[in-house]
């Protein structure tokens, strides 16, 4: 079904390129499919129109493609388009109503427009219907607009602004906002970094549902500690006590290439409830040794959940080996993309149960490892999940 796959692994295997890059390839791979008659191919190129995916969003081409494939009994291309005559019927519903100042159409037009629901993306209409809907005290709607300004979606990035729109809705309670809101104060983006106001509003998020906010909540205590346990000495102030975490930390980022065989890591193939991993090597991964790290990249995967089926691939990096058998693992999923069931309302490009998938680069992840047992590797994910991973080959740290 996905005959430019291949190329498309092996281009990331070689070469990181951007996104853009990456989706301008595989569009022109199922174009080349398309053009003689794969219809799978067809109802791919007509996707990609219809999110502009390595090609500018095109509504109509979309459709056309999408008949071509349809044409040949492509059933998810004549299920995309029935649910494209259902929501463009529904644009012009909420058209009708937000132009006689309805509040909530306003709000639901300018998500159509965002994510190309019954229209074609446009992110300066999306913005000035969101500002319509915020206007009239839509939080959701002020919120959208900080996402756009922090962001840079179809606008300058401006933090200042996206700060200003956080804070107005986080401030009426709603906890995506807190959360954003936290991540300024946390890093200083259009506003003075604050490790302490950021920890309230990560705090609030949490509280409010958002555990999201989690890990962004444990990282800022951390540092709000650390900054504690700082002691004052003949009028001068220095570090003279460090957490148990940032002694593992440093420990563990001390480089020393003899610590245990990085082959042997290479060959261990490691499992976590008897299933290869995406992170280290592992059956499912193509992994390497350069200069004392390893970079693993996975074959394409597949992952259900409730409301989509996803595409993605998983770069990481192993480094920083120490004489303890610890170790540092980072890495980042890429989605290739996301199918929503055929059956499914609402966003016509994405899933719309439970959130929303974005296609690209995800968030980084990072993973504090020690060797256990010489078969057994403990590891805590971002500071907050613990788990194990086992091999069937016995490793010695130290050697």
């Amino acid at each position: 079904m996905y005959k430019g796959l291949t190329s498309l692994i092996l281009l990331f295997a070689v070469n990181t390129a951007t996104g853009s890059d990456i989706w301008q390839t595989l569009f022109k791979e199922k174009l080349q499919e398309a053009s003689i008659g794969n219809s799978d191919a067809e109802y791919d190129v007509g996707a990609m129109y219809q999110n502009g995916r390595g090609v500018t969003a095109d509504r109509e081409q979309a459709i056309h493609w999408y008949q071509k494939a349809a044409r040949q009994n492509n059933r998810k291309a004549i299920s995309r388009l029935e649910l494209m005559q259902a929501n463009a019927a529904r644009f012009e519903q909420e058209m009708k109503q937000a132009t006689d100042g309805d509040t909530e159409s306003q709000y639901e037009l300018g998500n159509m427009y965002a994510k190309g629901v019954g229209t074609n993306i446009d992110h300066a209409q999306s913005r000035l219907w969101y500002e319509k809907a915020a206007s009239q005290g839509h939080i959701k709607a002020g919120y959208k607009l900080g996402v756009i300004f922090h962001e840079g979606s179809g606008v300058p990035k401006n933090s200042k602004t996206a700060l200003g729109w956080f804070r107005k809705t986080a401030e009426q309670g709603y906890a995506p906002a807190q959360y954003y809101l936290g991540k300024l104060y946390a890093t200083g983006e259009g506003v003075k970094r604050d490790y302490a106001t950021a920890l309230d509003w990560f705090t609030q998020a949490v509280e409010g549902g958002f555990t999201r906010a989690r890990d962004e909540m444990n990282d800022v205590a951390e540092k709000l500690k650390g900054r504690k346990q700082t002691s004052t000495s003949s009028g001068k102030t220095t570090t003279t006590r460090k957490t148990a975490a940032n002694r593992r930390e440093n420990t563990a980022r001390k480089p020393s290439g003899d610590t245990f065989k990085l082959q042997d890591l290479m060959r261990a193939t490691w499992n976590r409830d008897a299933e290869p991993i995406t992170y280290l090597p592992s059956a499912i991964n193509d992994c390497r040794i350069e200069n004392q790290t390893i970079v693993c990249n996975t074959a394409a995967r597949v992952r259900e959940t409730a409301g989509n089926t996803i595409r993605y691939r998983t770069r990481s990096i192993i480094s920083d080996f120490s004489e303890d058998g610890s170790f540092r693992v980072v890495y980042r999923n890429l989605v290739i993309d996301t199918t929503q069931p055929e059956n499914s309302a609402g966003n016509e490009g994405e899933a719309n149960k439970g959130y929303a998938i974005k296609t690209g680069w995800g968030k980084q992840h990072t993973l504090e490892c020690n060797l256990k047992d010489g078969s057994t590797i403990s590891c805590l994910k971002n500071r907050t999940h613990a788990f194990e991973l086992v091999s069937q080959q016995k490793l010695v740290a130290g050697r």
